[in-house]
């Protein structure tokens, strides 16, 4: 991977797109939304954009903008456990929090274990991090946060592990160079509205005895109940071309976009 025009994350710094990015070696800078970062990306520019979670399932926002731009492709995969932490001010005890502030998948994977303490009160805002930045300055709150962002700001951790069972992120890495060679490949696909299209397409992987990790569907935002397919399958893009599978799926698909094979980076 390069980087000499940065590695781009969803900030504010402390959240755990910020974590992830910091897996990489470079010069990271914050954006603002998912959509700032596919924005940034130019010649020599990385992103790392979360993808799926366990518990809360696609991003949505990530995977419009790789259906819809041109020339972006993804080339690592990096996946966080999440622990959740709520943390306050330090002059803050968590008998007088009234309001409690996070992204909202942070709020719906923390519901149920701050419910049973008493705490329903919640803001949702951009991000854990900046959810970190306004515990700081309000006296009757708390956030839900990661401890990187909980230490970062100087914030006291009332509860810790506070998540609703296992909880992982899906971060992709992103950029404008097309990877061939991984342990997965990416591709978005559309189908006619007509019985037995989408089958026609899974027949392809199965033929090929390849398996598929997820598929999942989106509405293109083009024409009303029009739907594009987010499809992961084990193997390359070289694979799939010296089998002629990406040949016989271009054949029996609308639109065929492929966005890259992809290797993991390990997280230690």
């Amino acid at each position: 991977m390069v980087d000499p025009d940065g590695i781009y994350y969803l900030g504010p710094k402390g959240s755990f797109s910020h974590e992830a990015a910091l897996k990489i070696e470079g010069n990271h800078i914050e954006a603002s939304s998912i959509s700032e970062i596919f924005d940034k990306l130019s010649t020599n520019a990385i992103g790392v954009v979360p993808v799926e979670n366990t518990l809360e399932g696609p991003v949505n926002e990530t995977l419009d903008n790789l259906y819809t731009r041109k020339g972006v492709y993804v080339n690592k995969r990096i996946d966080m456990k999440i622990d959740l932490v709520l943390a306050s001010r330090p002059d803050v005890e968590l008998e007088s929090v009234t309001k409690v502030y996070s992204h909202n998948h942070a709020i719906h994977e923390a519901r149920n274990t701050l419910s049973k303490l008493g705490l329903t009160n919640f803001i949702p805002v951009n991000s854990t991090s900046k959810a970190a930045q306004l515990a700081l300055e309000d006296k009757q709150s708390a956030a839900i946060c990661s401890r990187f962002a909980a230490k970062l700001y100087g914030l006291k951790i009332l509860k810790e592990n506070i998540q609703d069972g296992v909880n992982i992120t899906r971060f992709l890495v992103v950029s404008r160079e097309l990877t061939e060679v991984g342990e997965r490949t990416i591709v978005f696909f559309t189908v006619p509205d007509v019985p037995g299209s989408l089958f026609k397409v899974l027949e392809k992987f199965y033929l090929h005895n390849v398996n598929l990790s997820m598929i999942y569907s989106r509405p293109t935002k083009i024409i009303p109940w029009n739907y594009y397919f987010y499809l992961e399958f084990e193997g390359s893009i070289s694979e799939a071309k010296r089998t002629g599978l990406l040949d016989e799926l271009s054949k029996v698909t609308q639109e065929l976009k492929i966005v890259g094979s992809y290797t993991t980076i390990p997280v230690t």
